[in-house]
């Protein structure tokens, strides 16, 4: 069945369900799909205690979250958390009338930038979008229109959304990051589009009344199933992400990641491959089918899994948080995995800011047993066009083979307005071969990024202005300094 003939039947079908089972609940399904410095608000309330849940996965649910934010008592709390509760429980009410809700956002920059953050622009350098929320009983939806340069059109970050029990169902496209980290998520982040998927997800982060779950504390999972562009290398790939998350202690979360890409064009695509992919089931790589060295034998897709961990404890009265995330791809044996990259991050709390350092490393040896050759994280040899999405990976924002340490402030203002500044020190493809598609200019690059926004509500309209520069070193050509200015506002219709 056609792709999108397979979104819009199952669309018809929790439309159609939502229509026997109408039952009032509360209206979006998530926090802060529209403005993303909501979920910063939610790990703040994490991180200084006051909220139990788990919040590793961006979005995140409101359901449960929202009972704790309405009993917080605001005049007892520190000035950050106070803020971060104030903005949450100014949406929420918002979220409980059941409005819809119309933004218009406009955006423009004077080139095209490369490296993301989470909350940071799209890589075009002017773009046009009208968000349309609507909401009927256990039913939400969002719709996106985005008019980007070059005539481009694209319903990016639009989804239907069906909710039973502990439980909904979306189909359509949104932006996800899992992990912890604040600058980078080496499994999925929003560095790439979003990619149209059919999900199963928990409705809550919260923890569960039944007696058989309780013991795991609040806990998450999401299911998804989704397809790539037609126009890679192995054109209409299918990709199974599966995320866990749970919280066995308070200020303390753990998390489990595992993607699959497989089938496609040209490729195995029935059900019972499918059954072989999540099974882990191997094949033989060797002329005819036959194997006759262990490094012919392979998975069937193309794998990518690993886990993160989270704790925060205080310290001279502020929260500091330690962080960690592994993600690896390819095995020598069984479930072995090899290729192995790693992400290691502090946060803490200064006056009125949430500062940070982080480092990654996805510069990592293929195959295991010693090997030093490089070259092999996102990539594939089926699957050419890598664990990439219309060009853009949809794991770390640095890409494969680079060494990175970033740090960075979020400050936030009595006046609703928030500024945010990010250094970073990257080595891009250090070897020179095999160059990633965040180059630009040359196979190998030396950087150093400033990068920073002020962003502030100006009635119904809110004004993020923002902006980069750049010291590149190269290797073949001489070495540049770029600079960058964009501006993005964001219209909120009554």
């Amino acid at each position: 069945m056609d792709w999108i003939v397979f979104v819009n039947f199952r669309a018809f079908t929790i439309f159609f369900l939502s229509l026997m089972l109408s039952m009032p609940v509360l209206s979006s399904p998530w926090v802060g799909t529209v403005d993303k410095q909501l979920h910063y608000d939610l790990q703040t309330l994490h991180e200084w205690g006051y909220l139990d849940a788990t919040v590793i996965t961006y979005p995140v649910p409101w359901r449960g979250v929202a009972d704790q934010i309405l009993k917080l008592d605001e005049g007892k709390m520190p000035d950050m958390p106070r803020q971060a509760a104030q903005r949450l429980s100014h949406y929420l009410n918002l979220q409980k009338m059941q409005k819809r809700r119309t933004f218009l956002e406009l955006q423009g920059s004077t080139s095209e930038p490369r490296l993301t953050s989470f909350d940071g622009i799209s890589d075009v350098k002017a773009s046009a979008k009208i968000t349309n929320e609507f909401y009927w009983s256990r039913l939400s939806g969002q719709l996106s229109i985005n008019y980007q340069s070059g005539g481009e059109k694209n319903f990016d970050n639009s989804f239907l959304a069906y909710q039973f029990g502990d439980w909904n169902i979306r189909a359509g496209s949104i932006d996800q990051w899992w992990g912890p980290g604040q600058s980078s998520s080496l499994m999925l982040s929003n560095n790439a589009r979003p990619i149209p998927t059919i999900a199963l997800s928990r409705s809550s982060v919260t923890a569960s009344k039944s007696p058989w779950l309780s013991w795991m504390g609040p806990w998450y999972f999401t299911s998804q199933f989704g397809q790539l562009e037609d126009d890679r290398d192995v054109p209409n790939a299918k990709l199974l992400l599966n995320r866990f998350t749970f919280s066995p202690f308070k200020r303390f979360e753990f998390g489990v990641s595992w993607a699959a890409m497989w089938g496609g064009d040209g490729q195995p695509r029935s059900l019972s491959n499918f059954i072989d992919v999540i099974t882990f089931q191997g094949y033989c790589e060797g002329a005819g089918g036959v194997c006759t060295d262990a490094d012919q034998l392979s998975k069937l897709g193309n794998h990518l899994a690993g886990y993160d961990i989270k704790y925060t404890f205080d310290l001279f009265q502020r929260p500091i948080s330690v962080y960690a995330q592994r993600i690896g791809e390819d095995t020598t044996s069984g479930i072995n995995i090899t290729d192995n990259a790693n992400l290691i991050g502090v946060s803490t709390y200064f006056a009125n800011a949430k500062v940070y350092v982080e480092s990654s490393d996805t510069n990592i040896a293929c195959a295991g047993n010693d090997s030093t050759i490089t070259n092999c994280y996102y990539e594939n040899g089926t699957y050419t066009s890598g664990y990439r999405h219309r060009g853009r990976v949809m794991g770390s924002t640095f890409d494969s083979d680079a060494k990175q340490v970033t740090a960075g402030a979020n400050i936030r203002f009595s006046d609703g307005s928030i500024a945010e500044i990010i250094l970073r020190k990257a080595e891009l493809n250090p070897d020179g071969a095999r160059p990633s598609p965040v180059l630009t200019d040359d196979v190998t690059e030396d950087l150093i990024q400033l990068s920073g926004f002020y962003q502030r509500p100006f009635g119904d309209w809110l004004i993020k202005a923002g902006g980069s520069i750049e010291s590149r070193k190269f290797v073949t050509q001489d070495n540049e300094v770029d600079g960058l200015l964009y501006l993005n506002a964001t219209y909120a219709f009554d």
